[in-house]
């Protein structure tokens, strides 16, 4: 049976919330797994429908939450932007300043936008894949293009699309990926090679 009731509280980090139903009583728990459009985010006083579940301690929960407005497709990339997000951002001004500079070739930047752009695609590939239960995409494979320069692009698409964000060995496999290609570039691009050479040369005598 379908219920109404209204989001009183929402956890963009934590991703879980309350809604207070609309004939009154206690709020009612929801997980982000139990919303029908997981790609859209709730909103603070938003209506919805959804019907009453239990988790395995027997507590009240909401499952199958639907918008009683649907969002509209830009509502998936206004979100508050994420920790991992604004990492990206940073690290691509910080490679875009490196290249105004002259420190570091223009090609390096395009490399990191264009691969960050087919990263997501491929996210967006799979999850879709994975709705209908098709072919899906390697883990491996992923890892492998966030590895050369794609990550910026990966942790987009965890975001917006909620693929992959879940996953702890995935993720932790992930941030690896994006620390060794950062270090790649520090030691290719930035003083910092200098010193890491002089380092090791140092070390072996």
């Amino acid at each position: 049976m379908k219920n109404k009731g209204t989001i009183v509280q929402w956890s963009h980090q934590k991703g879980f919330g309350f809604i207070r139903p609309q004939g009154g009583g206690d709020n009612v728990f929801f997980h982000i797994s139990a919303l029908v459009d997981r790609q859209s985010r709730p909103r603070i006083n938003e209506s919805v429908y959804y019907e009453l579940g239990g988790d395995k301690e027997g507590k009240k929960s909401a499952k199958s939450v639907i918008f009683v407005k649907s969002h509209s497709i830009m509502d998936k990339y206004t979100a508050p932007m994420s920790k991992a997000q604004g990492f990206s951002v940073l690290f691509l001004g910080l490679v875009a300043g490196w290249v105004w500079l002259a420190r570091c070739p223009y090609w390096v930047l395009i490399g990191y936008i264009s691969l960050s752009i087919v990263t997501f695609a491929v996210y967006a590939h799979d999850k879709r894949a994975a709705q209908k239960e098709a072919w899906r995409t390697k883990e491996a494979s992923l890892h492998l293009l966030a590895l050369v320069g794609g990550w910026p692009g990966a942790l987009w698409a965890q975001k917006i699309l909620r693929h992959k964000s879940q996953k702890q060995p995935f993720k932790a496999i992930l941030w690896l990926t994006i620390v060794i290609n950062i270090s790649v570039f520090m030691m290719i691009f930035t003083p910092f090679n200098y010193y890491w050479v002089q380092g090791i040369i140092t070390a072996i005598r």
